[in-house]
């Protein structure tokens, strides 16, 4: 028992000693809280920092790392400064904090400055909770692959490991903050954060300074938020939130971001749905929902962005395309792929458009879209890009399928229909842009449009000479059938092709032209040229009516050129009147510059003119080049060629700006010609023009110029090339040539005729006056040829022609004046000079006909009867009714006057010649020159061949002296006193007569008688005119008083005794023979001695 008392005793008194330390030590903790409780209390109430010793820094090291729940980290300190604040909370302020590595892999993490606010509860249970952490100077780089993947640098100098996705991420934030060291943990927040972003998805670098960063810890969620600012030199700071909240109990995530002002750029590098906007410079501001999935991808996205003035500019070197403003509104399904457009609003010069639709992005949800592929629809579209249209184009309605790729930069739009008013467009192309520039395809398609509003879509840029011709000179109009494409290509000037269907439309072809009505046609660009073609329309000039331009077209044959050559080729189909009309307007001025009116006459007219000029500012007439060729058909006018109507089937008309020439055939009056009028427009030519060519001549002809020709004096047709010279405000001048051939020409009067076969040569100059003055006439025809001029009377037919020379075949040469005495009579006929050969002279009619005689005044110098024997001097008066008549004077051989008549007969003219001087006739004839006086009465009648007569003279009381011949046959026979007698007074004879043929050879003496008182001689023989040689033979009877008493028995002249003779030689030497035996032959029997009488060789 005793034992068991004595462990107990010895137990209670240890226990004493043991309870003494346990109250020592109580006492000291204690005093030591109290101390601390007092100290924390102090640092509540002042609030001043306590900055802990070295030792107290290692020790607040050694804690840290134990609270750590990253077991391979190291957490060093620079410095350590401890606070309570009011809310008797204690923190801690650590310096130049660096996180490592345990195994020496290097820093993770390096701040500046970190302050940490702990649990207090968790102090009381003895636990080093941190509750919130501010962490400032934070350095950050974090860097996404091309997977989308994430590495993250704290500013150590290391890379962390591989974090994974975003969803990784998150949920690696949540295993963290899941561990019991940081259960108090309710928010971290960053300050003055420097945020590195590689992004090799994007191939973009971004570098962000003073950011903020705030991690909100709650029960079930993980919020967190990051507040970036970017500044560029020169514009306004970039700010964007980003705000996550993820499901601790999930790893799906909420995602929202609000930008003001973000770089388009870099809102597409972060978010491949947006990719799109890569394209764009602008700001953008707004927001975007995005709901996470599991994996990290985007399940849902919406949001709405406002892009700030910017431009569409794929590559820094194409132009940028630029905007005032835009809104999008948005949704993204990730399933499909498919981003719809709730709102899409664009404001810019040269755009603006509101339009909803669809996208869809392929590869999207791989984080690098193939494409993106858009229908839209466009509730209002005005399209006004700067420098490209005149005003702005708006369509009320429309759709858009495209498809746009990013790298390189191309839209592709498979159908554009915008509509408005009625009228549809369409369009389809593509356009591209790269370090060169913009590249642009684009097609397009109008139903119907007015022409001013093709105009407001015509590029002012493409071809503006055309299209500034199109707008001055094109108004009104509605097009159809639109077809436009337009092609870009840097560095190369804009290819734009255009064509349409217009009707209704005015057109100006020039300036000074008047416009074209209620044009319909089509126009086109291909390639370098321009064509608008008018298929119906109408020009109203001054005068003359309506003219069709259908077939009109004006063209640019290089619309690169500069300047451009505007080609106008205008057809035209009117009235001859409303031609000349639109031909007398600027630049033509045809008419003017011809000083006539456009009224030339009627018709119809085809032309087509040709005008080329340069697409200048101001066009001027000189700078205007044309040529005009066309048709006249059923002209008339009376007004070409003074009171004349000309008319013709079908003319042809070509002009320039040298001068105007109108050619064909017609009738001028009654008479068909072939002339060609031409019109110089030198200056010294106004008032001027020419009508060259070839008229009719013949019957009509004569009688539709009145020329007065005797009837019949004109017959069959021939041909005369005429040119005929106008001067305004004078009378025509006419010059006309012919060969005559195909012409019967006559002057009955003077016997002369040229066959229709036959060749001549007509000349004429004329003045076509009232009446109408021939200046010149010269005829050249087989027997006729004839020089003068000649005028007519004002009511029509000859006044007087004067005929320097005219020459009749071989029997005349003569000047001659025609004076008319009215229609249907022959004109008067004056010679006056010249030479006049009977022996030549046809037949110019006789029997005594009837008809219009034409008087006829003569006074020629030489009248040629026969061979050496000759009227000259000769004055008379004759006519022509029933053949050639008349009375006349003269001398013979210029010596003996005799006085003359001549009378037609059957056979041709008989001439009478009658005289006072028988001897001074027949010497100056060179018949016989040794008889003086007596009166002679010689006649001629014709035989019928040409040059011949029979011819009868007779002469009373004539006397013979010193006749050589009868000399010599007095000395002959032996009588003296005879001989003697006619040596000296001569001999006297009562009477002589003589029966003989006259030809162009000589005079052939077929019975002759010469009886006087003191002797008879008979004669019979030849002459030769030509030689004067003698072969003569008769009797000769001395005192032929007596002797003649037997003249009964012989021959006249012959008495009853004479002496045979024969006279031989020359009239100069005759050689005289007598047969003296004869005497004794009685009168009876004489020609027992008389040998044939001579006569004269026939002629040809």
């Amino acid at each position: 028992m005793t034992e068991t008392g004595t462990p107990a005793a010895e137990t209670t008194a240890q226990a004493k000693p043991r309870r003494r330390a346990r109250f020592g030590l109580w006492l000291l903790l204690s005093l030591l809280l109290l101390v601390a409780t007092a100290g924390f209390g102090v640092l509540a109430l002042t609030g001043k920092p306590l900055r802990l010793p070295v030792w107290a820094v290692a020790e607040a090291e050694a804690r840290l790392n134990a609270a750590l729940p990253l077991s391979e980290t190291a957490l060093s300190l620079g410095g350590v400064e401890v606070t309570v604040g009011t809310d008797w909370v204690p923190r801690l302020r650590l310096e130049n904090l660096n996180l490592a590595r345990r195994s020496g892999g290097g820093t993770i993490l390096r701040l500046p400055e970190a302050r940490v606010a702990f649990d207090p509860a968790a102090l009381l249970r003895g636990a080093l909770r941190p509750s919130s952490v501010v962490l400032s100077g934070a350095s950050v780089r974090l860097r996404r692959d091309a997977t989308g993947r994430f590495d993250l640098d704290l500013g150590g100098g290391m890379a962390a490991k591989d974090l994974g996705s975003f969803a990784e991420v998150l949920d690696g934030i949540d295993r963290v903050f899941a561990a019991p060291e940081l259960a108090s943990l309710r928010d971290v927040t960053a300050e003055a954060l420097s945020l590195t972003l590689e992004d090799a998805r994007a191939g973009r670098v971004w570098q962000v300074g003073d950011g903020r960063f705030a991690l909100l810890n709650a029960a079930d969620t993980l919020g967190m938020e990051l507040g970036l600012t970017l500044t560029t030199p020169g514009q306004d700071p970039a700010q964007a939130l980003l705000s996550v909240t993820s499901e601790k109990a999930s790893s799906e995530a909420r995602l929202r971001a609000t930008v003001e002002r973000v770089a388009a750029r870099d809102i597409a590098g972060q978010a491949p749905v947006l990719g799109f906007l890569s394209v764009l410079d602008a700001p953008i501001s707004g927001k975007l929902n995005a709901a996470l999935d599991k994996t990290g991808q985007v399940a849902a996205l919406d949001g709405e962005l406002r892009l700030a003035a910017g431009a569409l500019r794929p590559s820094p070197e194409s132009h940028p395309i630029a905007f005032d403003s835009a809104v999008i509104g948005l949704s993204f399904d990730p399933t499909e792929e498919k981003i719809t457009l709730t709102d899409v609003q664009v404001q810019s010069p040269s755009l603006r458009l509101s339009a909803s639709g669809h996208v869809y992005a392929p590869g999207v949800t791989q984080g690098r879209p193939e494409a993106f592929l858009g229908q839209i629809a466009f509730a209002q579209v005005m399209v006004d890009p700067e420098g490209l249209f005149t005003e702005p184009v708006t369509f009320s309605q429309g759709a858009l399928d495209l498809r746009l790729r990013l790298d390189p930069f191309r839209i592709e739009v498979g159908q554009l229909t915008l509509l408005e008013e009625g009228r549809r467009l369409e369009a389809r192309g593509q356009a591209s842009a790269d370090a060169k520039g913009w590249r642009l395809s684009l097609d397009l398609a109008l139903d119907a449009i007015r022409h001013d509003r093709l105009l407001a879509l015509w590029p002012v840029s493409a071809v503006p000479k055309t299209r500034e011709w199109l707008v001055e000179n094109v108004q009104e109009g509605l097009l159809a059938n639109v077809k436009v494409a337009l092609r870009l290509e840097p560095g190369q000037e804009p290819r734009f092709s255009l064509g349409y269907d217009f009707a209704d439309a005015d057109v100006r072809f020039l300036k000074t032209l008047p416009p074209i009505r209620k044009g319909h046609g089509y126009a086109t660009i291909e390639g370098n040229s321009y064509t608008m073609v008018l298929d119906q329309g109408q020009v109203t000039p001054p005068k003359g009516g309506a003219i069709d331009m259908a077939g009109s077209v004006f063209s640019v044959l290089d619309i690169l050129q500069k300047p451009a050559q505007a080609e106008i080729n205008l057809r035209t189909s009117s009235s001859l009147t409303a031609a000349l009309s639109l031909l007398d307007e600027k630049p033509f001025n045809f008419l003017t510059k011809a000083g006539r009116p456009v009224e030339l006459g009627e018709g119809r007219a085809e032309l087509t003119a040709v005008l080329r000029m340069p697409l200048v500012k101001k066009i001027l007439l000189k700078d205007v080049s044309y040529q005009v060729e066309g048709r006249l058909s059923d002209v008339r006018s009376d007004l070409l060629v003074p009171g004349k109507v000309l008319t013709a089937p079908a003319l042809t008309l070509i002009a320039s700006p040298s001068g105007m020439r109108i050619s064909g055939a017609g009738l001028m009056g009654a008479v068909p010609f072939e002339a060609t009028y031409s019109q110089d427009f030198k200056p010294e030519a106004k008032g001027r023009s020419q009508v060259t060519g070839w008229a009719e001549i013949s019957p009509r002809a004569e009688a539709e110029f009145s020329l007065g020709l005797p009837k019949g004096a004109l017959s069959g047709k021939g041909r005369g090339d005429f040119t005929l010279d106008l001067v305004k405000g004078a009378a025509p001048q006419l010059s006309l040539s012919s060969d005559l051939r195909g012409l019967v020409l006559a002057v009955p009067e003077l016997g002369w005729r040229k066959p229709a076969e036959r060749a001549g040569k007509l000349t004429l100059s004329a003045t076509l006056g009232k009446p109408a003055n021939v200046q010149a006439l010269t005829l050249e025809a087989p027997g006729l040829s004839l020089r003068g001029s000649l005028s007519l009377r004002p009511e029509g037919g000859l006044e007087r022609a004067r005929f320097s020379r005219v020459q009749v075949a071989d029997w005349l040469d003569a000047p001659v004046t025609l004076t008319g005495r009215g229609k249907g009579r022959s004109a008067a006929v004056s010679v006056e000079g010249g030479l006049f050969d009977l022996r030549r002279l046809p037949d110019l009619g006789g029997g005594g006909g009837g008809g219009d005689s034409a008087p006829m005044r003569v006074a020629l110098d030489r009248v040629q009867v026969s061979e050496g024997i000759a009227l000259t001097g000769l004055r008379g008066e004759f006519a022509t009714r029933g053949g050639f008549n008349g009375s006349f004077t003269a001398r013979v051989n210029e010596v003996a006057e005799v006085r003359g008549t001549v009378v037609p007969m059957r056979a041709g003219t008989a001439l009478r010649l009658i005289s006072a001087n028988a001897g001074g006739v027949l010497a100056s004839a060179g018949i016989f020159s040794n008889a003086r006086g007596g009166a002679m009465d010689l006649q001629l009648a014709p035989t019928g061949a040409k040059g011949h007569y029979r011819g009868l003279v007779t002469a009373k009381d004539f006397r013979v002296r010193n006749a050589p011949v009868l000399a010599a046959l007095l000395s002959a026979i032996s009588v003296v006193g005879i001989l003697e007698q006619l040596n000296g007074e001569g001999l006297v004879f009562n009477e002589a007569d003589a029966e003989f043929r006259l030809t162009p050879a000589g005079i052939e003496v077929t019975r002759g008688a010469a009886v006087g008182a003191s002797m008879g001689v008979s004669m019979a023989g030849t002459y030769d005119i030509g030689s004067k040689r003698l072969n003569m033979q008769g009797v000769i009877s001395p005192i032929y008083l007596l002797n003649g008493i037997g003249a009964v028995l012989t021959r006249r002249g012959e008495g009853l005794f004479g002496f045979n003779y024969d006279i031989g030689g020359t009239s100069e030497r005759p050689r005289v023979s007598v047969n003296p035996l004869s005497i004794f032959t009685p009168g009876m029997f004489r020609d027992i001695f008389r040998r044939p009488v001579p006569r004269l060789e026939p002629q040809g």
